[in-house]
């Protein structure tokens, strides 16, 4: 029986800059540290995703990396062996492969919110039929009197422009998503040679990252508020039922994504003071687990 062929990955070099690699580690290791201080000397458990000291770190991506990159050096010693180095270099090379794999992810995400949501504009803009209030689906000539009021041209008329700018906003933020991963994915896969130069792209525009999770979010959860109002053509029972997700695109945001969210900040501000404990922020405020 013949055996399937394994894929050899070739390894990606640790840096192609001559001399000098550790040191220029530890600048790397020291400017991640000026970034986080400012941030890191809030007191525990008094960060949150919107914090205006939080978002200049690049949110929970950016200070993800940023902390991994400041622990390399966290004393700020600026002496680092070359076991150090390559351990680092290592591990920096799985952070980008996991960076890589969260945009493919996403960009999936936006790619299917986009399949959706133009089929669904298109079909609108050709003028879906609107429901007869008096059929017998709808309870035929007993049919409630609202559903005669929800007839009406006006309600309908400001129903199909609701449903087709949210619809227009969900195609941008998919489309807007979907370019974002296809620009940082080959970013940190074959546009930078090194380890070491995909670490200093991302030491400068760490917060690229942080804006692909809102877009992909959005291109789906508007998708879901515009149905109640695409549905409102259809029928009253179809609209009202739709609301039921269009609901929960709001409290998935709220309960699930912010407080989450919240949640993680917090516990990086707690790394964030730990790591940074050795250097110039109060002891009193470092937190144990």
């Amino acid at each position: 029986m013949l055996e399937g062929k394994r894929h050899r990955v070739r390894p990606m070099p640790s840096s192609i800059l001559p001399d000098d690699r550790n040191v220029r580690l530890c600048e790397l290791a020291a400017e991640a540290r000026e970034k986080l201080r400012p941030w890191a000397l809030q007191p525990s458990g008094a960060t949150s995703t919107f914090d205006p000291l939080y978002e200049p770190c690049g949110g929970q991506e950016g200070v993800g990396g940023l902390l991994r990159i400041a622990a390399l050096d966290p004393t700020g010693s600026g002496q680092l062996t070359d076991a150090e180095a390559d351990k680092f270099l290592a591990e920096s090379s799985q952070l980008f492969e996991d960076i890589i794999h969260v945009l493919n992810l996403s960009a999936l995400v936006a790619a299917l919110a986009f399949t959706v949501a133009v089929p669904l504009a298109v079909l609108n803009l050709d003028g879906l039929s609107t429901f007869d209030p008096a059929d017998r689906s709808l309870g035929g000539t007993r049919s409630p009197t609202w559903y005669q009021r929800w007839h009406g041209t006006r309600l309908l008329h400001a129903s199909h422009w609701t449903g087709n700018i949210l619809l227009a906003f969900s195609i941008y933020c998919s489309s807007k998503a979907i370019a974002m991963c296809f620009m940082l994915m080959p970013t940190y896969s074959i546009y930078l040679p090194d380890v070491e130069s995909r670490l200093r792209y991302f030491m400068k525009y760490f917060s690229n990252v942080t804006y692909v999770w809102p877009f992909t979010y959005f291109s789906v959860g508007l998708l879901m508020v515009s149905l109640p109002f695409l549905a409102a053509r259809i029928s009253p029972v179809a609209s009202a039922c739709a609301v039921i997700p269009a609901v929960s695109a709001f409290s998935v945001f709220k309960y699930t994504c912010m407080a989450q969210g919240d949640a993680v900040a917090n516990f990086q501000l707690d790394l964030a003071k730990r790591l940074l404990a050795t250097e110039d922020l109060p002891r009193g405020e470092v937190v144990s687990y």
